[in-house]
């Protein structure tokens, strides 16, 4: 029997799913960013990127324009490219965003959790804590993001999950890149997401809210004591 047009089609759109090279030298390069190798406000030089990559200039802007939509760079019309510095006005902004969409999202998830997806979130939780030990910030961002991606989908409602998307990914990180060994940020965030998980569990969507916007600004209030001590 033929092939049908429309099992050709899905073919086709299968045949997209691998990761292009644009899509892994970004990968890298904000693993790289996360690991501390470049520094917030460092100029990001395409040509040094090509070489060591060893492609070409195309391909590390096709990157690099992912990593601009991810908010990890910023480039002005025809300016050098840079890793992205955010100031404290800058996360305190984003975060009055983010509590408001994550929390009427937290009240969605508590509604539709299983038991399936408790079990989903105490393992990212678990994970999260041996990256702590490792000091491994690339990793823990990725566990991170698991975890609220987890509720989102939760939530059931994809709009909401775009505009998350947007704002946290790069947040997370950039809360990150001050981070040393022992330092005490990393450890307080496991703590938030035990209690995350412990306002979805109470299975009502009120309750959860209510819970998730007290530990969130409970958090917030103690990483800018201890993040701007350390950088001051």
């Amino acid at each position: 029997m033929g092939i049908s047009m429309y099992e050709s089609e899905v073919d086709d759109f299968r045949s997209v799913r691998a990761p292009t090279i644009p899509a892994i030298v970004a990968e890298r390069l904000r693993d790289a960013i996360l690991a501390g190798k470049y520094s917030p406000g460092e100029r990001l030089i395409e040509q040094k990127i090509a070489a060591l990559f060893g492609i070409g200039q195309p391909t590390v802007r096709e990157a690099l324009r992912e990593l601009e939509l991810q908010g990890f760079v910023r480039k002005r019309p025809n300016r050098a490219t840079h890793v992205t510095k955010l100031t404290r006005d800058d996360l305190q902004k984003s975060h009055e965003v983010r509590i408001v969409l994550e929390a009427f999202a937290v009240e969605k998830a508590a509604q539709n959790l299983t038991s399936t997806d408790v079990n989903e979130l105490q393992g990212l939780i678990q994970k999260m804590e041996a990256t702590v030990m490792d000091f491994d910030r690339a990793a823990f961002h990725k566990i991170d993001m698991a975890f609220h991606r987890k509720i989102w989908r939760c939530a059931g409602n994809e709009y909401l999950s775009g505009a998350l998307e947007r704002i946290t990914f790069s947040v997370f990180a950039f809360q990150l890149l001050e981070r040393k060994p022992g330092d005490p940020v990393m450890s307080h965030v496991v703590e938030e997401h035990r209690e995350i998980l412990a306002a979805l569990q109470t299975g009502d969507g009120a309750s959860a809210r209510n819970m998730f916007t007290r530990v969130v600004g409970d958090f917030w209030l103690k990483f800018q004591n201890i993040h701007y001590k350390s950088v001051e």
